[in-house]
């Protein structure tokens, strides 16, 4: 299957889009049916993210209230009509080109047809551009990775050592430039934090102590076992949270199981995941603390040591989700620290208006396209689910009738 994008022109010669994206009706009539189909499944993709993105702000609002109701409803909406206009203007597009030209091109056809539909994400809302940026490229990094062809990648990806080692760098790496940056935030599973000199001074007013602040490090709890402690359940309850309820919407749709069949389901936890992120973060906050106790004192770069050693968790939970979001965040924390670093540079001021997480997905939309076409074995489940619900299967039938003329001959 990894050959099929060498063999495009040989397997779709005399081939039409009626032949390969839409059997048996003609342009127009699946063009009506897709825009009424990819409402439907779109609604069936995008609800149940909503419904988790209303608890998670509940969550993290300690309360509910109908201003998250609304927010999440706006999102909702812009995921929505986001959806529609990539799926349907990738068919239209690829059947305009046909009929255009009066043949299936590779690259043009294959990867480009959601070029213009995938440009409606400048128009949503930052929410939505950074998530479904975010989650697009990081389902095609796992793609690339699956189906790169150097033996040293490949080695890689097989090695769980040299997985963990990897991701122990980038956890350094986060960890390091997220200490550096003092106005951006990106979220991630540590947080390295500062020397608040407001809540300092005021502490030494309150003690009537002109002498600088005792405590050497610098969390508010009063002792570093409540820091830990802290930090710990914060993310053993986060990661319990989203688990159940990610259980929780695949088992309400299937309805045909028992009701011990159901709280099985619901118990189908990833717990090796839950245990990765309430041990990634305690291993954090304890090396940081022993660190500036060890000298009594703070240093800049105990930070990165902390993110180093957390990151030898990964072992526990190896995931390509989990490696390939570390990549984002590096990438986030480093832009955010150029950022505030050259923030007087007129060219740093004029690249930090442009809508990156637009470009990443529009060239993200266009690559999920290819693989789907190209390397459907090396998706990751998340972009197979993706691409195939909310093109309500256009994509499916597209890439299984291209592998079928493929493999005709043979």
């Amino acid at each position: 299957m990894s050959a099929l994008s060498k063999y495009f022109d040989q397997a779709l010669t005399g081939a039409t889009c009626r032949e390969i994206l839409h059997p048996g009706v003609d342009c127009g009539q699946f063009a009506w049916r897709n825009l009424l189909g990819t409402v439907r499944s779109n609604v069936h993709f995008f609800l149940p993210i909503s419904v988790l993105r209303l608890l998670l702000l509940i969550y993290h609002r300690r309360a509910a209230s109908l201003a998250s109701v609304e927010q999440t409803t706006r999102e909702f909406a812009a995921m929505m009509l986001n959806a529609l206009c990539v799926a349907n203007c990738w068919t239209g597009a690829f059947c305009l080109m046909m009929r255009t030209t009066g043949r299936i091109h590779d690259n043009f056809s294959v990867s480009l047809a959601p070029l213009l539909g995938s440009c409606a994400m400048f128009l949503m809302p930052a929410y939505v551009q950074t998530t479904h940026a975010k989650a697009i490229f990081v389902a095609n990094l796992e793609c690339w990775i699956k189906s790169c062809e150097s033996k040293v990648i490949e080695w890689m990806r097989e090695s769980r050592v040299m997985g963990t080692v990897c991701f122990m760098l980038l956890s350094a790496g986060i960890a390091r430039y997220a200490r550096k940056t003092r106005h951006r935030t990106e979220f991630w599973f540590i947080q390295p934090i500062r020397r608040n000199h407001s809540d300092a001074t005021a502490e030494q007013k309150l003690n009537g102590d002109e002498h600088p602040c005792r405590r050497v490090c610098f969390h508010q709890e009063p002792t570093c076992a409540r820091y830990v402690l802290s930090g710990m359940r914060t993310y053993f309850t986060f990661g319990a949270i989203l688990e159940l309820a990610r259980r929780l919407i695949v088992t309400v749709g299937q309805w045909q199981q028992t009701p011990a069949e159901r709280i099985r389901s619901l118990l189908r936890l990833r717990y090796r995941l839950i245990l990765f992120l309430t041990l990634y973060n305690g291993t954090f906050r304890l090396v940081s603390c022993l660190l500036a106790r060890h000298r009594q004192q703070v240093k800049e770069y105990d930070s990165t040591v902390a993110g180093f050693a957390s990151g030898c968790w990964y072992g526990v939970y190896p995931s390509y989700n989990i490696f390939n979001l570390a990549v984002c965040a590096l990438t986030q924390t480093h832009w955010n620290f150029l950022a505030e670093k050259y923030a007087k540079v007129a060219l740093v001021q004029r690249l930090d208006r442009i809508s990156f997480s637009s470009l990443v997905w529009i060239a993200s939309m266009c690559y999920v396209t290819y693989s789907r076409a190209y390397y459907p074995w090396a998706m990751s489940k998340f972009a197979h689910k993706f691409i195939d619900i909310c093109s309500n299967y256009a994509s499916r039938t597209a890439s299984e009738n291209f592998a079928a003329r493929y493999l005709a001959p043979h």
